[in-house]
């Protein structure tokens, strides 16, 4: 993962159950809902490479 301290702040909607299961893990795992969220963009972004280069 990108460890650019330089971070954008990103503004988007989730249905409640998605952002009440992030919640639960984030705090049964001690790790940042946002760390998460930031996993799962990179993972995405590598799944879907070959569509992002011309």
């Amino acid at each position: 993962m990108d460890n650019n301290p330089r971070l954008t702040s990103v503004v988007f909607r989730l249905s409640r159950e998605k952002l009440d299961a992030l919640k639960d893990l984030s705090r049964s795992t001690r790790i940042r809902q946002s760390e998460y969220l930031r996993e799962a963009i990179s993972d995405l972004l590598v799944k879907y490479e070959e569509r992002l280069v011309d």
